[in-house]
């Protein structure tokens, strides 16, 4: 158990046991994992619950916003009716499940979650399977004119299980490609997985399974299992999200000066003990406010996964197949090098801002693969907006049409700038005679530009925030949003160091060369006297690494994955240029 400064939920701590075996009734028990059993379930890691639903749903304000009394229960029950879904994402859970390749079929393709499989190319497959009881035969086989049968049927799945697996285990003896061999394997047959998956779309999951599945399969098992990990975990958003007829309640909306303007909120919270993993230098930072621009401001807020976590996924698809297991930091680097994404979103990172509405949501919001929600399904605006500095002031760039250019004249700086404040002023005046009419905040926001700030938050896992750090971070960016995506690269590395370390160096600070940059290039390089199979070619970069054992592994050194693709390219340029 460590101290966390997120949201703990009693109901999520209690099922941090460890694996659970699933016994075909719906109940489970605690997985003896001295013994080899096939049904078994485990949360991994979690994140939030129903305080950071409202949390997220009010921009971190709390029920308090509203002149209102809400109850808790009611006010959820109010997202759903209202279709304010987004902040039931900000609850998440990280599973690890062995179960037949039947049951995987209906968890690893749903398009709302995030998978790492054990995979049959890398690894000998698992030698469990699921055999169903005789008394589960007996309830498939209630309509067949044979009566008195289960016992028959149980015995031929049994032994055509026996058959199969012991012709399999005979292709991997005479070393048939893995691929190859595992294809005739029944979907009895075990595999294992992660699986990563938000509260929102599980709750529709969920739905969907018990129409299609009938209770008495196997996939149900988990389906009713996982079901009540959430309900024990959120249980008044889980309710309210599989309520049939859910209720509104009245509330009156705050002014959007009460939303946006002030610091960002700190944890409606105590921090408390945890099972699951904890970031230390993450931890640190949590709730703290940052500066960001002026008036501006940004915290992380909450996180699941730390910088083993990409890792430990991978590392389900090898299983025994592998003899050799990297350590974390070069198989995240082989990973994010070859654009391995999957385990990259088994993290996640969530962070609440003050940006100008320009910034976030009008140029963040193209991320649509990083859920964003401001207040209550709409985007407010405060009385504060942004101006920039004077050494901001620019001409327009003629040849990137989309960026500034060199810095303006003195005149000239001095008259944009008199016109951006007149600008705002004038809208500031405006707003405050409608507000004379009483005129509601959706006709008085109508009158602020864009440059006024708005307040909100925003969660992604490690994949989705690599691309927006590659698309933000870069130079041809507007500058806000290069300091805004900053902040969260900060995060992001104080988070998964690992992951951020490999991504600036192959990605951020790579380059990409197109076929005919290739040819070109190719004829400026005098390659053709080096020796690109020789390690001393490539000791100097630190490519040529020395092998902890000797012997049956080979050689004593060797050329790393780095430098293995390195001699890769070079391979590729001198055909190039020599025409092959």
């Amino acid at each position: 158990m460590v101290l966390t400064k997120r949201y703990v939920s009693p109901g999520a701590e209690t099922w941090m046991k460890g694996a659970f075996y699933i016994d075909g009734s719906g109940e489970v028990d605690l997985f003896n994992r001295q013994k080899s059993r096939s049904n078994t379930l485990e949360l991994v890691d979690y994140m939030g619950g129903d305080q950071t639903v409202i949390r997220v749903a009010t921009a971190g304000h709390g029920l308090g916003i509203f002149r209102q009394h809400q109850e808790e229960d009611s006010f959820l029950e109010h997202l759903v009716a209202k279709g304010i879904h987004t902040p039931f994402r900000s609850v998440k859970f990280q599973f690890c499940m062995q179960t037949p390749i039947q049951t995987a079929l209906t968890f690893v393709y749903d398009p709302h979650v995030s998978v790492n499989e054990y995979s049959g190319r890398y690894s000998m497959m698992i030698d469990t399977s699921y055999l169903p009881s005789q008394e589960k035969i007996a309830y498939f086989l209630r309509d067949s004119p044979h009566k008195g049968i289960a016992e028959n049927v149980h015995s031929l799945l049994e032994k055509q299980r026996e058959a199969t697996y012991g012709n399999y285990t005979k292709l991997m003896d005479i070393d048939l490609a893995r691929e190859l061999a595992r294809i005739g394997l029944g979907i009895d047959n075990d595999t294992s997985f992660y699986w990563n998956i938000d509260l929102l779309h599980l709750a529709s999951f969920v739905r969907t399974q018990r129409k299609l599945l009938p209770r008495e399969s196997a996939t149900r098992d988990y389906v009713e299992i996982i079901a009540k990990i959430a309900q024990d975990s959120a249980p008044l958003a889980w309710r309210a999200l599989l309520c049939d007829s859910p209720q509104t309640t009245y509330l009156t909306m705050p002014s959007d000066e009460k939303i946006v303007d002030g610091p960002l909120s700190l944890a409606a919270w105590e921090a408390q003990e945890t099972k699951r993993v904890c970031v230390s230098a993450l931890e640190d930072i949590l709730f703290r406010e940052q500066k960001y621009l002026d008036d501006g401001a940004f915290q992380v807020v909450d996180y699941l996964g730390d910088d083993s976590t990409p890792a430990r996924a991978a590392r389900a698809s090898y299983g025994k197949g592998t003899k050799k297991i990297q350590e974390d930091r070069g198989l995240v680097r082989t990973l994010v090098r070859d654009l391995h994404t999957s385990p990259l979103e088994m993290t996640s990172l969530a962070f609440e801002a003050k940006t100008p509405l320009f910034v976030d949501p009008r140029q963040a919001g193209r991320h649509r693969t990083l859920p964003h929600h401001h207040f209550m399904g709409y985007v407010p605006l405060g009385s504060t907006f942004f101006l920039p500095h004077d050494d901001q002031l620019c001409y327009q760039d003629r040849a990137n049409r989309q960026g500034r250019g060199k810095e303006m004249d003195v005149a000239k700086k001095a008259e944009a700038l008199d016109l951006l404040q007149k600008t705002f002023s004038g809208e500031q005046e405006t707003i405050q005679k409608l507000r004379e009419f009483d005129a509601p905040e959706e006709l008085t926001r109508l009158v602020k530009g864009v440059g006024f700030y708005t307040r909100g938050w925003r969660c992604g896992d490690g994949h989705n925030l690599s691309h927006f750090l590659q698309l933000r971070l870069d130079v041809h960016a507007q500058k806000e949003i290069r300091d805004f995506a900053a902040l969260i690269n900060d995060a992001h590395r104080r988070h998964t160091p690992s992951v951020n370390e490999a991504l600036h160096d192959y990605h951020i600070n790579g380059i990409r060369l197109s076929r005919m940059e290739l040819q070109e290039l190719a004829q400026y390089l005098n390659i053709s006297g080096i020796d690109l199979e020789s390690l001393e070619t490539y000791r100097n970069a630190g490519f040529v690494k020395r092998r902890k054992k000797i012997g049956e592994l080979g050689e004593e050194e060797f050329l790393n994955l780095d430098g293995q693709g390195l001699r890769r390219k070079l391979l590729l340029l001198k055909g190039l240029r020599n025409g092959t």
